[in-house]
């Protein structure tokens, strides 16, 4: 680290970036401590320790949850950073985590909600359709303040362009096993998991490039062997998403290091130019963009049509809870609100 830079700006920006406890862990691991601030060190010590506490009462959170929903019967699978934690991270503590990501059978969402609810979760009020959302979001504040988040996703994603492109049987027939968070814990194959990691950072993100994704992207990479890679490749063309993951596999190779072989590097980038998913690489996404790309990749206007009337009228127990909770407003009126106060930031970067 140069002398004179400044020690606590580069600790929030490693912070944002997701990466103080893979620092932490860096340093101890190569001796480099004494070449740097001790405040520095020190800090990132005391960083490290804090995540470390948090993931032990996270893990057991999540073993009771998925033991319970194993014991009603109900197939769950840990997506994305949860997955990782337990399966490609050296120390689950180092991939940090603002929720848990869990993945169910679209027929199972009144069930799993249930199962939440008995546990002492209480559900968000969230704008909910057939097509204007794939997940809903449930939470819990432990006797110690901790807030234990779970995200459920009965799709992939939300953006219709890659809401379809993998569905819960295929994930389930190549999920991996987690024993850290029980005997029946499963989490996305990792084959699954890269497509997963190149495609949510920009399909939710738009292409934000957050170290800690990357750095998913570089372990899930060192972790596959060439077949599994081909095996990436060709999931990657069968879902129109060669350019994205392109895009995600290059970052991580600029930022970390990540040795990509070159045949993967060229069947990628033998994918069109304008590939249609490309948009969601470009700079600036607007939700407006977003939601015009959902109308293209529907398939007729009848769905087009109930995609925008959900997003424009959601069910009168959101706009009272929302907008009016304890009001007698008229319905039509919270409409009227809802559509003026939000339409500035459907055109919002």
């Amino acid at each position: 680290m140069p002398a004179g830079a400044d020690v606590e700006a580069f600790l929030q920006a490693a912070a944002a970036e997701g990466i103080v406890g893979l620092l932490h862990a860096r340093i101890a691991a190569t001796g480099a401590a004494d070449g740097l601030p001790p405040a520095l060190t020190a800090a990132l010590r005391a960083g490290a320790h804090r995540q470390v506490a948090l993931e032990l009462a996270l893990r057991v959170e999540l073993q009771r949850v998925v033991a319970e929903a194993h014991r009603r019967g109900l197939d769950v699978l840990l997506m994305k950073g949860a997955s990782l934690a337990y399966d490609v991270y050296p120390d689950p503590a180092w991939r940090v985590r603002s929720d848990t990501d869990l993945f169910i059978r679209s027929a199972d969402r009144a069930r799993v909600r249930a199962c939440l609810d008995d546990l002492g979760y209480v559900c968000e009020p969230e704008v909910s359709g057939r097509l204007v959302a794939y997940q809903f979001h449930s939470q819990r504040i432990d006797v110690h303040g901790i807030r234990h988040l779970c995200d459920v996703h009965w799709r992939v994603t939300n953006p219709q362009r890659f809401a379809n492109a993998l569905g819960f049987d295929e994930l389930a027939a190549a999920a991996v096993a987690l024993p850290l968070l029980g005997p029946q814990a499963r989490g996305l194959g990792r084959m699954h998991a890269l497509w997963l990691a190149c495609v949510h950072r920009a399909a939710h993100h738009y292409d934000r490039d957050a170290t800690v994704w990357l750095y998913d992207v570089h372990l899930l990479i060192n972790a596959l062997g060439a077949g599994e890679m081909t095996r990436f490749v060709a999931l990657a063309e069968r879902t129109g998403v060669r350019r994205i993951c392109l895009r995600a596999l290059l970052l991580a190779r600029a930022r970390l290091g990540t040795a990509i072989p070159a045949d993967v590097i060229a069947a990628l980038e033998a994918a069109p130019e304008d590939e249609p998913s490309t948009v969601f690489l470009r700079p600036a996404m607007r939700q407006f963009d977003v939601l015009l790309d959902d109308v293209r990749a529907l398939p007729g206007w009848g769905a087009r049509l109930r995609l925008l009337a959900e997003h424009l009228f959601p069910d009168a127990a959101y706009m009272r809870g929302t907008y009016a909770s304890g009001s007698s407003s008229p319905l039509l009126w919270l409409y009227a609100r809802r559509i003026a106060t939000g339409a500035s930031k459907w055109f919002r970067p």
